[in-house]
């Protein structure tokens, strides 16, 4: 069983504007994530000292597409709303096209020296592949098509920052997930019903999860017979009820001043173990 829930609802028909790096900031204050570091639960993090630097360098990003002077640059319009939106999310069909994205993410990459490569132009590629071959989504039926292309399409035009989290967690290697000690440690479907699926379980390593919209879980582990139920690719919204983050000790916090740790102070995406419990994702 392979589950391809990526589900959106309506799709606006109208073009949402670019976020900027204050709309970016106020969504992650007021977004309702589940996130635990260092055993502590943190409320916003765009305050907290673990990742409120790691917050504004990801602002900025949204700040420099959205300047006018960069959207030739950073954006391209959308066939459906006909708004601007992010170089990443073109399917390019042209070498123009493909160089136009490759511009793109350089310029991102050099606001950050390169150091954040989990940026909103990362698994945001992942998803124009997917909605560029739907055929291939259409072979476990052609609803499983249709999520994909929709989803890829709200992302776009709203300008979301999605991550990953495709393995599982490291407990006993020598066994697959559903001969662990437990089978739900590994993410996986424990339910299914007329409206979705239900997923429980751990997956890792979602890096910028804590900046993120929403997180994809999938895994790209080799499956044995009897692990269907781990063979999902769904995407999860970060607040979703049930959905738990639980960060790394992040670099800013031993961080003593922006002069002694210019980098690490202001460029750490945190890594981010996912914990899912009993999370409704929708099939359509």
């Amino acid at each position: 069983m392979t589950t391809t829930g990526l589900s959106t609802g309506a799709v606006r028909p109208s073009a949402t504007a670019l976020r900027t790096g204050d709309s970016f900031l106020a969504d992650l204050r007021g977004g309702g994530r589940t996130i635990f570091v260092d055993g502590e639960r943190v409320s916003d993090p765009t305050s907290h000292r673990a990742f409120r630097s790691g917050a504004r360098t990801c602002a900025h990003l949204f700040d420099y597409a959205a300047a006018p002077g960069n959207r030739d640059l950073m954006t391209f319009t959308s066939p459906d709303t006909g708004g601007p939106v992010w170089q990443c999310f073109q399917i390019p069909r042209t070498h123009d096209e493909l160089r136009a994205k490759r511009i793109a993410a350089e310029a991102w990459a050099e606001l950050t020296f390169g150091l954040m490569g989990r940026t909103p132009d990362h698994v945001s590629n992942f998803f124009a592949g997917y909605a560029a071959k739907p055929q291939f989504f259409a072979q476990g039926g052609a609803g499983y098509a249709e999520n994909v292309v929709n989803f890829y399409k709200y992302i776009r035009d709203n300008h979301q920052y999605v991550v990953y989290a495709i393995l599982p967690p490291q407990i006993d290697r020598s066994k697959p997930g559903h001969l662990q000690s437990d089978p739900t440690l590994h993410a996986g479907v424990i339910k299914e019903t007329d409206s979705g699926i239900v997923v429980t379980g751990g997956q890792q390593l979602a890096t910028g999860a804590v900046f993120a919209d929403w997180v994809q879980i999938s895994c790209i582990r080799p499956l044995r017979p009897e692990e269907e139920a781990y063979a999902i690719n769904v995407a999860i919204p970060m607040n979703a009820p049930g959905l738990k983050l639980y960060s790394r000790r992040a670099f800013a916090m031993q961080a003593t001043s922006v002069e002694d740790y210019p980098l690490t102070s202001r460029f750490d995406e945190t890594d981010c173990f996912v914990v899912l419990e009993n999370v409704h994702v929708p099939c359509h």
